[in-house]
Parts: structure tokens; C-alpha cells; sequence
């Protein structure tokens, strides 16, 4: 069996709706803080099963979507040096800042490369001494540790070459500001792959502090509907207010 099977089970599926429907009885905004997890909701028609009075809003997405054109201009400037071979990953390649990208750098003759892992620059840096490495560092909480020990191996082996111009960004500030900003969030549909490394406890004071329900998910039919079918529960019975139900940590 293949291990997402129990994910896309269809009785599980129609299971949970029942109960979101049975349980459903005002209309709530939810929102989905991951890029990923909207992808999913519109991939498997989540959004099209569930109660008209639920609505599910798109959060703030992935970190390279937010990314400002003067972080995409800054590391233009440094790919368009003849000493640096600029690095990131390749979602960020074809962002576009105030009029070029690192896809048209790299067109036009720029030493623009594509890296899978920190180590990997760390080995370009040992293998080219005479150029200066600039990694353009993109991601939420989930790529910083990778960032943050390739720092500390690039001290330990004193790689005098290597630079890091960090566009890291976490999820709770910009939560946080949605709701400053008024806009009507009832719950929040928390990622689950920045929880598993960051902790659930990164939002703790976000759910207390505005008395809002987090649930975090997975990224598969029965996460996602699971996590509704709880913060429907939580919002409809008020539950929000303690904290031991601010927060559930939802995994299988």
C-alpha cells in the first residue's frame, strides 16, 4: 500500500465532511497560511465540498511569493559582478524585481547557479577561491537551519568566499499583522512541515493573544479536512479562549 493511501481514503474523506457539515452552522473564515496547503485545496476541490458558509482565504504563501524587489534587485547587482558566482535555490530564479531577474542575469552571461542544499555552495566556494559566493538565502522557518549551518561550517573550514544575503522570513509576524490590518480570520490552518521544525509553540502566543484557533496540518485531503472538522468544532463552541485548545498538533 502506498503510504499516502490512508490520506486520499475517500471514506475517510466523505467521513469528515459529514461531520464539518453536521457540526457547520455559522458562516467562518478560515485561512491556510501555506502556499502548499492552497495548492492541495484547489488540487483535490477541498474549497468546492465543503459548507457554503465556510470560507478558506489564502495566506501569506510561500517565502519567495512575499519576496520585495529590492532583495531580487540586490542579488541582481551582485550576479552582474565578474568576481561572484551567485547561488539560490530555483524557485527564486524567475521572480521578477524592478526590471530584470536572475533568470535574465544568468541569460545574459551572469554566473547565476542553481543549488539544492547549503552544502552544495559550501562545495562551489571550496572549488572556486577566487570568486566571491554570494547565496541568496530564501525560506521560512524551515530552510534556516540549513542556512545557519552553513555559516558555521563556513567558519570552521574558513572560507573566507563565502556570503550569505538572507531573504529569510517567519510565519507568525505576517499572521499576526492580517489580523492588525482587520481583516476577518475566525482560524488559522497552520503548516505543518515549518512546525516539524520550528514547534507548534511558534504560534502559541499568536493563538492567546487574539484568542484565535491554530490548527496545524498535513498536506493531504484527510490533514486538511481533519484540521477544519476541529477548528470548525473550536470556533462554533468557543473553545478558543483556552489554550490548551488554542492549539492542536495534528499528525498521524
Amino acid at each position: 500500500m502506498n503510504f499516502t493511501d490512508d490520506f486520499r481514503n475517500e471514506k475517510f474523506v466523505k467521513s469528515l465532511l459529514a461531520e464539518i457539515h453536521a457540526i457547520s452552522s455559522q458562516a467562518i473564515r478560515i485561512m491556510e497560511v501555506c502556499g502548499g496547503h492552497t495548492m492541495a485545496i484547489r488540487k483535490f476541490g477541498i474549497h468546492t465540498m465543503l459548507p457554503s458558509h465556510i470560507e478558506l482565504l489564502s495566506g501569506p504563501g510561500c517565502p519567495v511569493c512575499v519576496t520585495d524587489q529590492r532583495y531580487i534587485d540586490l542579488a541582481i547587482a551582485y550576479a552582474k559582478r565578474k568576481d561572484v558566482i551567485l547561488l539560490t535555490y530555483g524557485d527564486l530564479l524567475r521572480v521578477p524585481g524592478s526590471f530584470s531577474s536572475l533568470d535574465d542575469e544568468k541569460a545574459n552571461g551572469s554566473d547565476v547557479r542553481i543549488i539544492y542544499s547549503t552544502i552544495q555552495a559550501l562545495d562551489i566556494a571550496q572549488q572556486n577561491p577566487e570568486k566571491k559566493i554570494v547565496f541568496a538565502a530564501i525560506g521560512f522557518e524551515t530552510t534556516v537551519p540549513g542556512t545557519a549551518i552553513a555559516i558555521l561550517k563556513a567558519r570552521e573550514e574558513r572560507l573566507a568566499n563565502f556570503f550569505v544575503i538572507s531573504a529569510h522570513k517567519t510565519m507568525p509576524p505576517p499572521m499576526s499583522a492580517l489580523i492588525e490590518e482587520g481583516i476577518p480570520i475566525h482560524g488559522y490552518i497552520g503548516p505543518g512541515h515549518v512546525s516539524a521544525v520550528a514547534g507548534s509553540k511558534i504560534f502559541s502566543s499568536l493563538a492567546v493573544k487574539y484568542n484565535i484557533p491554530i490548527v496545524i496540518s498535513g498536506f493531504e485531503p484527510v490533514d486538511l479536512l481533519q484540521s477544519i472538522m476541529f477548528l470548525t468544532e473550536m470556533i462554533h463552541e468557543g473553545k478558543s479562549g483556552d489554550n490548551n485548545w488554542n492549539i492542536v498538533f495534528y499528525c498521524q
